[in-house]
């Protein structure tokens, strides 16, 4: 006879998994229980209501929440961005995270279908544009390893939803160091030359729209905008569900 103890969070997300095998599409994709809500964003209202909107007070450039009315964060200021501007929904805090780590190793594609759905209904009052639509790869492995690429699954559901054709452009290499584990200057570093156009002519001469699930520095989706542009895009904007705030205060 064995006594298995498990800690509050080890119970919690077991119970989460149950609820979403159970009820995947009625689970908030926070809490786990049944969402009251009918916008198909799978977000009960109680978790909705701890989450914070970027708002009026963002980076020009890259999108992310800044404290006073300043028109860029102070890394647009320093850096070169490749996209012309980037947009998110959400500000990425402890708040709005367990719906990421769900979308990602949750080894179900629902709760992608919810924040593509989320990214649709932005889009339509947001001031980024695409004449196609297309998304932020990972290495091959991670996406066998993984079972798919959420950030491609968001963007499929936002694609059907806008009519904005989807398109498949690029493939990321194997990086020794995940972005995850480095600072800001060390992201910016790692991230170049891992990305690659597999076709000019997906990208040439059009505006491109690039989705990701979450922007922390930007480096990942100006490295992917470098990529395109060079292969003859006419400009890149990014749409992303959430965006790392350098300093956020309600």
């Amino acid at each position: 006879m064995y006594n298995i103890v498990m800690t509050k969070d080890e119970l919690k997300n077991k119970l989460n998994k149950i609820t979403d095998f159970m009820f995947p599409v009625h689970s908030c994709l926070c809490c786990g229980s049944e969402c009251d809500t009918f916008d198909g964003y799978r977000i009960c209202s109680r978790c909705m209501a701890k989450l914070h909107k970027i708002g009026n007070n963002f980076c020009q450039k890259c999108g992310t929440h800044i404290k006073g009315n300043y028109p860029l964060c102070i890394h647009c200021k320093d850096i070169e961005r490749h996209f012309n501007k980037a947009r998110s929904v959400f500000v990425y805090d402890e708040n709005f995270a367990p719906i990421i780590l769900k979308t990602k190793l949750g080894k179900a594609k629902t709760p992608a279908l919810a924040l593509g759905k989320m990214l649709a209904d932005f889009f339509k009052t947001s001031d980024v544009m695409g004449e196609v639509v297309t998304f932020v790869p990972m290495p091959l492995s991670r996406q066998k390893e993984r079972g798919f690429n959420q950030a491609e699954e968001i963007c499929k559901e936002f694609s059907r939803l806008t009519e904005i054709p989807m398109i498949d452009a690029l493939e990321k290499k194997e990086t020794a160091t995940k972005q995850a584990k480095l600072n800001f200057d060390e992201r910016q570093l790692n991230i170049i030359d891992t990305f690659k156009i597999k076709d000019k002519n997906l990208v040439k001469g059009k505006h491109v729209l690039l989705i990701d699930d979450v922007i922390t520095t930007g480096a990942t989706v100006s490295e992917c905008a470098k990529v395109m542009m060079k292969a003859g895009a006419k400009q890149v904007d990014v749409l992303s569900v959430a965006h790392t705030a350098l300093n956020f205060e309600e």
